[in-house]
């Protein structure tokens, strides 16, 4: 094992709870149940989480936003900080264990959203969320029409900033709008007369839960990034070939999951293929897991050509 200078080693995070500015530095190997074993004895949480079982690397790898994006942001804004592995072996600190600390380039996102060419992360500081200690997960069924005005009322009430997710799901052409609350227990009843107005109001029927088992829909094999508006249409259009669909209302981001026994890789480019121009046009784009990067275009490729050059030279 490559040994660390001790002036490198300063600069590297090391592993740490602050409970104060409720930051957590840990393996990026961790789990839902490593986070939850360190943050619940401080009533904090780590909510953007799409995999109980899957490493932190995994999931940030395979998706770039979670359900819980809707009320948190992105992984790359709750990520304040790594060690990341060059492909030389040397170990890096990118980020601080505050939210913002300077402006320029954002490096901590580029390579998070770099695929291992250029390394690999071995920590994350998380930002962690406060912990009510009381989940409420609503379910709300009905024809499409009736779910789209649903989430539309959803997404343009002045509730908005109180849901931890809006997720629509398309399972072949069965289709379901899932909310999830997370609320000190005396409050919860305010929040399901609100979601009872809602479905009233659109002629849904509301199945309401309280303190369900986290509900993880596991790494999807394709993410899709569309605009908020677009995504439900083209969840309903991937269901029709995937095992299931689950649309991030608020960030236009649509998860894939396919049938692990097929050619995942072949079925995802397939699956896409239709797509691409109106995601092109839209700004949109997309990425699985199972698949190699997109390949830089012709001034991207001297950016990078740069980096190389200065990494294998560190």
């Amino acid at each position: 094992m490559k040994t660390i200078a001790p002036m490198q080693a300063e600069r590297l995070f090391t592993p740490f709870l602050d409970a104060v500015d409720g930051t957590l530095c840990l393996p990026a190997s961790a789990t839902f149940a490593d986070i939850h074993a360190q943050a619940a004895a401080h009533r904090l949480r780590f909510p953007l989480i799409v995999d109980a079982a899957a490493t932190l690397r995994e999931q940030v790898a395979a998706a770039t936003h979670a359900p819980a994006s809707c009320r948190f942001g992105p992984y790359c804004d709750n990520l304040l900080g790594i060690n990341w592995r060059l492909p030389s072996g040397r170990l890096v600190r990118i980020g601080e264990r505050v939210v913002k600390t300077t402006t320029g380039y954002d490096w901590l996102r580029f390579l998070l959203h770099s695929g291992r060419r250029f390394g690999e992360p071995v920590d994350y500081v998380l930002r962690l969320r406060p912990d009510c200690g009381f989940h409420l997960e609503a379910r709300l069924d009905g024809d499409i029409t009736a779910l789209r005005d649903c989430v539309r009322r959803l997404m343009h009430s002045g509730w908005m900033h109180w849901w931890d997710a809006v997720d629509f799901l398309a399972e072949g052409a069965a289709f379901s709008v899932r909310v999830a609350i997370h609320c000190p227990p005396d409050e919860a009843p305010i929040f399901a007369a609100q979601l009872s107005c809602i479905a009233s109001e659109t002629h849904t029927r509301l199945t309401l839960q309280d303190n369900p088992p986290p509900s993880f829909d596991g790494l999807p094999d394709v993410v899709v990034k569309t605009t908020p508006d677009r995504a439900i249409g083209l969840a309903c259009e991937l269901a029709r070939d995937a095992v299931r669909c689950v649309a991030l209302c608020y960030n236009g981001v649509v998860h894939v999951h396919l049938n692990v026994g097929e050619d995942v890789a072949e079925r995802a480019h397939t699956l896409m293929q239709p797509h691409l121009g109106e995601l092109h046009a839209l700004g949109g784009d997309w990425h699985s897991r199972w698949l190699p990067a997109t390949p830089p275009t012709v001034t991207e490729s001297q950016w990078i050509e740069t980096l190389e050059q200065a990494i294998h030279g560190s």
